[in-house]
Order: structure tokens, then C-alpha cells, then sequence
């Protein structure tokens, strides 16, 4: 036989490939063909079906391990596990390359491997300087990590080589975390334990968020103008992931603080009723507050109590229910403000409402005090209400302010500032029996609409401008 080893075969030409198709399918008796590639996908099909397939895979680390252990018995050379990992690690796989590394570290090494010596050799970070990092970024320490980060840069590595390594780094921490994906991480015993341990003080969330950050950085790293300042943002950013989930459960706490002291006030007068029915004699005020019920006798004194009874319900509805962080955002929107202000503004018109307003209405005070009242929503910055208050003229019949509105949106948002422009208008012209008629202006539009063709179209528009006729005549236009 005569035996012909085609290396790197996807790498031939469309021509070089048809060529060799044309021998594969007369094969000559006496030869055979060995076909090696990487890229099997490249090629032809119809090459592909003509061939015997074996699929070798990359050597996993420990069989690679164990092979230079041997190898290393054989020749008399003292290489500790840790660093022939590293060789395997760095070989990708491949038992050549890891072949050629061992031989090349023993010619300038000696007979002696650590790992320091393998790790300066190969131009490899050692996990020691990775282990740091993440230690600093546990505690938020940027200085130091910021620090460690330039030391490794004076010692001659590239950024993105400490990038990658960090990104690894952290993988293997994931992995550590659940003892059924601690296969899938390929390390001596000793390494594993620290993974084990350090994976144990980082959360998932630090550990998710760091590799998110690392990914990231790695994907912008080619096109960055500044590649270290890059790299040195993200190291803030996995040192700043800690405080971050700190203060996110800080402000989510901060309701229940604030909600405190409502709740605290309420309490309050309830431990006075018990000393009041001990020395019922001295003092005869507070003993109906707390013993209505049982005693029918002071029955009358509550009744002057009362009044001050509703005063703590507004407080009630004060209380900040909605905050999801301390600087006051709302679940409620501005709606809900509004049907609460409107609430306000109603208890504040008949609490106030002073009965000696009978003064005779005008239709200048009625217009004074609309004005009045648009120039204190403009500087509350309510626009939109502004513009519906300002667009149409205010009328007076009688004592009823009549007021019409362009669509039904401006009705709607006047109805629902009814009681307070009400109020206003009355405390202003001093007259408490004055109404307000809000209505939705009728005009053309409220007419059916009609379709009509082209034509009548072109009629109605004639109708308003009879040029349009002129000039069709002009042109010798047809109507279609």
C-alpha cells in the first residue's frame, strides 16, 4: 500500500477538492488515504461520504497529568502536581504541546518543577494573584485591588491576559459552589479547597454579577482606545457589587421605618384611660374618653370629644405606603394625588366656608378670581390644567359660573378641580352661595359624519373656494 497523510485537508481549494473527489471515487487498489482536520464541517459532503470518520477529542488535564508524572518518574525530575496542572492547562489538550513545555521547563529549570518556576516560565499569573482580587472585592477594597492589578502589569502580563484569568477564575468559583458541578473543575486537591472556601464567603449574586462585568469588558476590550482604563473600571465595578446589594436592602427596608412613627402615635392615648378609672374624682375630663361604654352617665361629655376625633385620619392617609427607596418614589400616580387632593380640598370648603360671604357676584370679580386662580396653577406647574382653564370665556347667570370646554378631556379635568376653583371663586368674590356649571361646548362637530365620493368632495370644496373650478377649466381636468 502505498499511504498518502493529507494534514489541514479543509484548507484545499474548491478546485483541489473536486480534483481529489474525482480519485476518491475510482480509488486505486494499492492506496490509501489519510485524511486530518480540525474544521470537519469545511468539507464536501460528498468527500465526507466516502471516508471512514474517527473523532479524537482533546486529553483531559488529569490523563495529561498523570502522563507527565510518569514521564517525569522515568527521567528523574522532581515536578510538583501543581505546576505540571498548569502545563496541562496551558497545552489546551494537546499532549505534543505539553510534551514540548515539560521538555523546555527541565532544560531551564533543572531537575526541579515547582509551581513558581512553572508559573514564571510559562508567563502564566499564578490563581494565588486572582485569589486576592476577589478577597479585596469581598471587602470593597479598590485601592488595594486597583494596586494589584498594576503590579501585575509591571511584571510584564497584558490586560487582557488578567482579564480572561479573573473571568476563569470565576467560573471555577461557580462551579465550586454545588458539589455536583465540582467535576466539571479540573484541579489538584489542595486548589480545589481554596476555591471551595472562597466560594463560601462570595454569594451568587457576586459571582454572577463579577462574571457579567468580566464578559463585558472582555467583549469591549479590542475596540477600547484606553484598554487599561477599561480594564481597571471593571475591577471597581465587581469591588462596588457588594455595597451596591447592601444599599438595595437598605432602601428596601426604609418603608417600615418610616411607617413607624404613624403607628407609634397611635398607641399613645390609649395608656391614659387606665389611671382615669383608678382617681375617677379628681379628674372628670378624661375618664368619658376612655369608658363610654361601661358608665351610660358622662355619655354627654364625648360628644364635645369628637370634634377632635377626625383630625387624626388625615395622618392616616399621609402615611408613605408606597416607597420602594428612601427618596420617595411612589407606587401611587399622579391620579391618585389628585383624587386626594380633591378629598382635602372638599373637607376644607365645608369646614371653612364662612356663611358672612353675601356679597352681590359681578362678572369681573367671577373673571378676577378665575385669573386668580390660573396664576396659582401656573406656578404649581400644572400646564395642562392651565391651558383647559385659559382656553374659553367665563359666563355669569345669576350666581352660577358657567364655563364651556373644547372636548370631553377638558371636562373631566375641570370636574375633577370642581371643589377647589369652586371654593376659590367664593372666597374671592365673597359669596358663599355661588354654583359652577361645567359643560362640553356643542358645535359642528357633533353633526353626523357623512361619507362622500370624490366628487362631492371636490364640490364641497368648491363651495368654499370657487378658484378650484377656474383652474380645472384652465387645465381641461376631468373629475374621475
Amino acid at each position: 500500500y502505498k499511504v498518502y497523510i493529507i494534514d489541514e485537508v479543509h484548507m484545499l481549494s474548491q478546485a483541489a477538492f473536486n480534483a481529489f473527489l474525482k480519485t476518491l471515487e475510482e480509488p486505486p487498489s494499492h492506496a490509501v488515504f489519510i485524511l486530518a482536520t480540525t474544521e470537519k464541517h469545511k468539507i464536501l459532503p460528498t468527500i465526507l461520504s466516502r471516508c471512514q470518520i474517527f473523532d479524537f477529542h482533546r486529553i483531559s488535564v488529569p490523563s495529561m497529568v498523570s502522563h507527565l508524572k510518569e514521564i517525569a518518574t522515568k527521567e528523574g525530575v522532581n515536578a510538583s502536581e501543581e505546576g505540571l496542572h498548569v502545563i496541562a492547562a496551558k497545552a489546551d489538550g494537546a499532549l505534543r504541546d505539553s510534551l514540548s513545555m515539560f521538555d523546555q521547563l527541565v532544560a531551564f529549570a533543572g531537575k526541579d518543577l515547582t509551581y513558581e518556576v512553572v508559573t514564571e516560565q510559562l508567563h502564566v499569573l499564578d490563581h494565588d494573584t486572582y485569589f486576592e482580587v476577589i478577597d479585596f472585592a469581598l471587602t470593597a477594597n479598590i485601592p488595594d485591588s486597583l494596586l494589584l492589578f498594576d503590579n501585575v502589569l509591571a511584571r510584564g502580563f497584558d490586560a487582557h491576559h488578567f482579564l480572561t484569568g479573573l473571568g476563569s477564575h470565576l467560573r471555577n468559583l461557580m462551579v465550586c459552589r454545588d458539589a455536583k458541578t465540582l467535576a466539571l473543575f479540573e484541579a489538584t486537591p489542595e486548589v480545589k479547597k481554596k476555591y471551595e472556601e472562597q466560594a463560601a464567603k462570595a454569594d451568587l449574586y457576586f459571582i454572577v454579577g463579577a462574571l457579567d462585568v468580566v464578559n463585558e469588558a472582555d467583549t469591549q476590550y479590542r475596540t477600547s482606545q484606553h484598554q487599561r482604563l477599561l480594564v481597571e473600571l471593571a475591577i471597581m465595578k465587581i469591588c462596588s457589587l457588594q455595597s451596591a446589594e447592601k444599599k438595595k436592602t437598605d432602601d428596601l427596608i426604609a418603608p417600615e421605618t418610616l411607617a413607624a412613627p404613624v403607628v407609634a402615635s397611635k398607641p399613645a392615648p390609649a395608656p391614659e384611660p387606665q389611671p382615669v378609672q383608678q382617681a375617677s374624682a379628681p379628674e372628670p375630663t378624661p375618664a368619658p374618653v376612655s369608658s363610654p361604654s361601661p358608665e351610660p352617665a358622662p355619655a354627654p361629655t364625648p360628644v364635645s370629644t369628637p370634634v377632635t376625633a377626625p383630625i387624626p385620619t388625615p395622618s392616616a392617609k399621609v402615611k408613605p405606603t408606597g416607597f420602594l427607596r428612601k427618596k420617595g418614589v411612589s407606587l401611587a400616580g399622579k391620579s391618585a394625588q389628585f383624587a386626594e387632593s380633591n378629598k382635602t380640598t372638599k373637607e376644607a370648603e365645608e369646614n371653612t366656608l364662612d356663611p358672612s360671604w353675601n356679597e352681590e357676584p359681578t362678572l369681573e370679580k367671577v373673571k378676577n378670581a378665575w385669573d386668580d386662580y390660573v396664576k396659582v396653577k401656573r406656578k404649581e406647574d400644572r400646564i395642562s390644567l392651565v391651558a383647559s382653564l385659559t382656553m374659553c370665556e367665563v359666563g355669569l347667570e345669576g350666581k352660577v359660573v358657567k364655563f364651556e370646554v373644547k372636548n370631553a378631556l377638558q371636562e373631566e379635568q375641570l370636574n375633577s378641580e370642581r371643589a377647589g376653583l369652586l371654593f376659590h371663586i367664593r372666597q374671592f368674590v365673597k359669596c358663599a352661595d355661588l354654583e359652577l356649571s361645567i359643560k362640553l361646548e356643542k358645535g359642528a362637530d357633533d353633526a353626523p359624519k357623512m361619507f362622500l365620493t370624490d366628487k362631492e368632495k371636490y364640490l364641497k370644496m368648491v363651495e368654499k373656494n370657487p378658484a378650484l373650478e377656474e383652474l380645472r377649466k384652465k387645465f381641461d381636468l376631468d373629475l374621475a
